[in-house]
């Protein structure tokens, strides 16, 4: 108990020495009568050239002042949205704003300024200026034009027609997916004329943008692309709303398929070329191959006989090339198919399955040849069917030619598949493990051979359906001829 009394007895002093201190309260001021002034100097801009200017005071005789807040609208669009520090009792400042040309800001509409003055006790005093009248720019012409020169699904561009409130293009025949940009002036010679408006993507909206935007990424062109299309063959866009509409031919699915005439000639390849729609529900006459039987696609099509071929695949639009010196038909998913959808290979020693085939890999995936798109036969399980041509490597003596890797996407970025982390059944290759070691005598830690599949040295020729098993973590090689 002598011990609580102690205790106590100490801290009275602490408690009485608190009671005594005062208490802080910031200084409270009258509730004040801000003084705004305002004053317009400017009274008419270009939307997108000129900029708004106007001189602002704010006085207060009891009460100092906070904030000015400042707001300049043009229609729904609120293009400058801002708070200025204001002290003491007296403010004076000019200010200056560009006025960008925004979707939906009329001919003749004000440019209006909204302004409020704000004192430390809440008291505001507001002031609107509504003299300054925006004008559009002069726009009489429009271009679909290419983003770069070398842009060829657009040629040098097409000059639109106007109906008084919407620029229009038909008959184009442009791919489904395709970039453009809406310039007022295109050059003969596939440029835009930056000199005047050009509109592309910014900020992911439809916007009027500068060269300088472009070319530094900030902006960028208009995609349009719509799978359902064989071809876009109408656009039309309108520069008061920034609104683009377009349309075209629906894609059907094929019940025929003759390469010399459904696919197009692609200038300098050794390849024809087109977009197709497949349904495995409707057989496909294949004509225009000098042998069907070898021609088709063993991954995505089977024969059927009588020079007809079932899709394998589910249904949809599919990339279709015609190797024009093989005779044989690749079919692949789109460009934007990834994994878990899609699996992509590519590496050297292998080529497709023709009737005389050739070994045409190369790591990369710049053209047919150098990859294989996979099928995807059933979750997590992709098939593909190559020629491969093994032989003795001249560089290594524990494994041959043959060399591949999966990867995630038909590129490089995505993500790619570890050779040691899968069984290989049916064939003497090896995966050679990321991390070293795994499941081969070659030296996992090797630096481009880590995650690859990789023969042994012994050769050996043929064409084989090989499965990538992500559910067994296996890979399985069956040969077909």
């Amino acid at each position: 108990m002598k011990t609580i009394y102690k205790c106590l007895l100490l801290l009275l002093p602490v408690l009485a020495l608190a009671a005594c201190q005062p208490e802080h309260f910031r200084e409270v001021y009258p509730a004040g009568d801000p003084q705004l002034t305002a004053e317009l100097l400017t009274k008419e801009v270009q939307y997108a050239k000129d900029s708004i200017s106007f001189a602002v005071t704010v006085t207060e005789t009891e009460t100092p002042l906070s904030t000015l807040s400042i707001k300049v609208v043009v229609g729904m669009n609120v293009i400058v949205n801002e708070q200025v520090r204001t002290k003491d009792y007296e403010f004076s400042s000019t200010f200056t704003y560009p006025v960008p040309l925004l979707a939906n800001m009329e001919e003749g509409e004000k440019v209006k300024v909204y302004l409020t003055a704000t004192n430390v006790e809440g008291t505001t005093k507001d002031l609107i200026l509504d003299d300054c009248i925006g004008h559009r720019p002069a726009i009489e012409t429009m271009y679909i034009m290419p983003p770069t020169i070398d842009y060829k699904p657009l040629g040098k561009g097409m000059q639109m027609t106007s109906d008084g409130e919407w620029f229009n293009a038909y008959e184009l025949g442009y791919p489904k997916s395709m970039e453009c940009l809406f310039a007022v002036v295109g050059t003969k010679f596939g440029r835009v004329d930056w000199n005047y408006p050009v509109f592309g993507m910014l900020d992911g909206k439809i916007a009027l943008i500068t060269e300088e935007q472009f070319n530094s990424g900030v902006a960028t062109s208009i995609k349009l692309a719509n799978d359902a299309f064989q071809t876009i063959d109408t656009i039309r866009f309108n520069p008061l709303t920034f609104e683009v509409i377009f349309g075209g031919k629906v894609a059907q699915p094929v019940s025929s398929l003759d390469v010399m005439t459904d696919l197009a000639e692609v200038a300098g390849k050794n390849y024809r070329f087109s977009k197709i729609f497949f349904d495995p529900e409707l057989e496909v006459t294949l004509s225009g191959v000098a042998d069907v039987e070898m021609a088709y696609n063993l991954d995505f099509m089977e024969y059927m006989g009588d020079n007809k071929v079932k899709f394998l695949a589910e249904k949809g639009m599919y990339n279709v090339y015609y190797l024009t010196d093989l005779d044989y038909l690749v079919v692949e998913p789109l460009e934007d198919a990834i994994y878990p959808n899609a699996m992509w290979m590519t590496g050297v020693g292998f080529g497709y399955p023709a009737a005389t085939p050739e070994v045409a890999g190369g790591w990369g995936f710049d053209r047919p040849g150098q990859y294989i798109a996979c099928r995807t036969v059933a979750p997590k399980v992709y098939q593909f069917t190559a020629y491969f041509k093994n032989e003795q490597s001249t560089d290594y003596t524990d494994y041959g030619t043959l060399n591949f890797k999966y990867f995630h996407e038909k590129g490089w970025d995505l993500g790619e598949e570890n050779g040691g982390s899968y069984t290989q059944e049916g064939l003497n290759i090896y995966g050679v493990d990321k991390n070293g070691g795994g499941l081969t005598k070659i030296d996992g830690t090797t630096g481009n051979e880590k995650g690859n599949w990789i023969a042994t040295n012994e050769a050996f020729e043929g064409v084989y359906r090989v499965t990538l098993d992500q559910n067994t973590m296996t890979t399985k090689y069956e040969k077909i001829r």
